[in-house]
């Protein structure tokens, strides 16, 4: 069923033939508009750096459960270092009428590096800015994911410029809202389960991402995964393509382009258990967020006289913190200033 989601190949649109340019933009602009998924493949990420990062974030949540409490998110709007199993909720339990229970997963979490401007350190911005939180172990912990998370932002920067073509704007249309990008990337461990999960846990609940684009690396665990719902209604199983990240849009993108283009609805199924017992898995997603004070407001290539803009603009920051409150399931402090 992946087949439904189109592979793109980054390289091409490098080509020297027009053609074949127009062809990745046609996948791209098909993919978006009706499933809000694609698969990226030539993308520049050494898969040596992809193995690094999984292996170091294996062992991280793989360590006694005290080493990690070493570098625990500070708080619940503060998306820096460490949560623990059962910590949130995330989205909607798949069943209805059924309450939604916190999520059969564990986090670490960290955000833009070295930012030196004190604009981006007061108020709400502080919250997508914070500093970030380091284990001492692994030894390479860190260092392997500021190289990740740089080559993340590299990725998002290819991907935004292929999005403005696929909309009929000039390739680096987008490039002034990525001067201080407020990305987040997070690795999600799912642990092996001790007991079948009670109505209302699961791994991920159904729930649309809220930002601008995610890349997410996943591993090739195919009990309990990544599923997509299609408009049809059908759950489509999502598994690794090697050397391919997935992407997809959240819901400010969907916004940004008038929902042209579709945030689509997902979640990460419970696995079977086999033999008494199911194994763990871990996904690297990075969330990627424009500057803070980005106005989302209806692209001009995505309104006309007869398909107004849908939604008032607003500030990106705002939109994002809004949101994910909302899909995590936690009430946000009041701003200090905007």
């Amino acid at each position: 069923m992946d087949s439904i989601i189109p592979l793109i190949d980054l390289a091409k649109l490098d080509d020297p033939d027009p053609a074949k340019r127009r062809e990745v933009i046609e996948l791209v602009r098909g993919g978006l508009e009706t499933v809000g998924f694609l698969l990226v493949k030539n993308h520049g990420v050494p898969q040596q750096l992809v193995d690094r990062a999984h292996n170091a974030g294996l062992e991280f949540f793989r360590a006694p459960e005290p080493d990690k409490l070493k570098v625990l998110k500070p708080s619940k709007t503060i998306n820096r270092g460490f949560m623990p199993n059962r910590d949130r909720l995330v989205g909607k339990a798949s069943t209805p009428g059924v309450e939604t229970l916190p999520a059969l997963q564990e986090g670490f979490a960290i955000g833009p590096l070295d930012i030196s401007d004190e604009y981006y350190r007061s108020g709400s911005k502080a919250l997508k800015y914070a500093p970030n939180k380091w284990p001492d172990s692994p030894a390479d912990f860190q260092t392997t994911m500021r190289d990740y998370y740089d080559h993340m932002e590299r990725v998002f920067q290819k991907v935004m410029s292929m999005m403005a073509v696929a909309l009929d704007l000039p390739p680096g249309f987008f490039d002034r809202f990525l001067t201080y990008p407020s990305s987040t990337l997070r690795l999600v461990y799912y642990p092996a389960l001790d007991r079948e999960p009670l109505p209302g846990e699961e791994r991920a609940g159904t729930h649309t991402d809220t930002g601008a684009v995610t890349i997410l690396h996943i591993d090739e665990t195919t009990n309990g995964g990544l599923q997509v719902k299609l408009r049809s209604g059908e759950w489509i199983d999502v598994h690794k393509t090697p050397g391919a990240f997935i992407i997809n849009i959240g819901d400010m993108m969907a916004q940004w382009t008038n929902d042209k283009w579709v945030s689509t609805l997902h979640r990460v199924a419970n696995p079977c258990f086999v033999d008494g017992k199911t194994s763990d898995r871990l996904s690297i997603v990075h969330f990627c967020q424009t500057n803070y004070d980005t106005l989302v407001e209806c692209l001009p290539t995505c309104t006309s006289a007869d398909n107004p803009p849908k939604y008032p603009p607003v500030i990106a920051g705002e939109y994002s913190r809004l949101s994910a409150a909302k899909v995590y399931g936690y009430k946000l402090p009041e701003p200090a200033d905007a």
